[in-house]
């Protein structure tokens, strides 16, 4: 069983500065600075799980809450195959988020995740991994292809796939003063405009801490130094997802150009006003909600 997320030997891999004893004592001090020691400490307490009893049982221990604003319209969500889109403040916790909520709905969601996410090997069965495509990078990667041809797969076999169509957590805009993602990835949206499937937008309305914007603005390798601390400090906060409406096929297909698609969904996101309440997702509202559902679709 893997019970950590970094180990001494992929520091090994990293530079040769971290081999033997010498180096390895070297790595325990750099995992410690960066707080990823705690980081796979965290992740050692829940990998008994796997799926969403992982994702239960990290967020638990994290005493990470969330509450959902216009929780109702995920009573009538479609039986088959669906896409969710969603804005990447957090970077690595959202996706935790995304696929507590979104597995204890449909638990054959799977969530498209960059190279962070994916090193959580517990969620395996929900994430299909692919790497983000750098600016100006032009080849595709296999791991990509393979992801696309997963994704377009699972998409036609009738299950849900989940997006964050942006592919990095988002930045600190100085010319808009707030949090955004950044431009969000055109083979993505092909990829949403070549499904033909229903689209649910989920937005997360909270973000990280100043400090961690702050040092993207430096350069992002230094602020990626910060996203461990980034997954603990947020316990007793009750971070706030909204869930917009559904968007059919037949309004999708008003947007004909690539650009005006893409900011059609983007705008699907951003626009979403923040809702006049939020529920807390307990085990007593999911049974509820589970209720309302199996109604929902018997009826339909």
């Amino acid at each position: 069983m893997i019970n950590s997320i970094v180990s001494i030997e992929d520091f090994e891999q990293i530079s040769p500065i971290f081999k033997g004893d010498k180096g390895h004592k070297l790595a325990k001090h750099v995992m410690h600075l960066f707080a990823l020691d705690k980081i796979n400490d965290l992740y050692n307490r829940s990998s008994i799980y796997n799926g969403h009893e992982f994702a239960k049982s990290l967020l638990k221990d994290l005493k990470v809450s969330y509450k959902i604003g216009n929780a109702e319209r995920l009573v009538a969500l479609p039986k088959g195959s669906f896409i969710t889109i969603s804005n990447h403040p957090y970077g690595g916790l959202d996706g935790i988020m995304l696929i507590d909520l979104m597995v204890g709905i449909r638990p054959d969601y799977k969530l498209m995740a960059n190279q962070i996410l994916s090193l959580i090997k517990t969620l395996n069965e929900n994430f299909i991994p692919v790497q983000p495509k750098i600016k100006n990078e032009k080849d595709i990667k296999a791991v990509n292809i393979n992801g696309i041809r997963e994704t377009l797969m699972h998409l036609h076999q009738g299950h849900p796939v989940g997006f964050f169509p942006a592919g990095a957590v988002s930045d600190f805009s100085i010319k808009k003063g707030c949090v955004r993602d950044r431009e969000w990835q055109k083979n993505i949206i092909k990829i949403i405009k070549l499904a033909k499937v229903p689209v649910l937008p989920i937005r997360f309305f909270d973000s990280n801490s100043p400090l961690f914007y702050f040092l993207g603005l430096i350069n992002w390798r230094i602020r990626l130094t910060r996203m461990p601390y980034e997954v603990l400090n947020k316990s007793k906060k009750g971070q706030r997802i909204g869930i917009g409406k559904i968007i059919s096929v037949k309004e999708q297909e008003k947007y004909n150009d690539p650009d005006s698609f893409n900011h059609f969904l983007r705008n699907s996101i951003y626009s979403m006003p923040v809702p006049k309440s939020f529920v807390p997702i307990d085990e007593q509202e999911w049974h509820k909600m589970n209720l309302l559902r199996n109604s929902y679709q018997s009826d339909s």
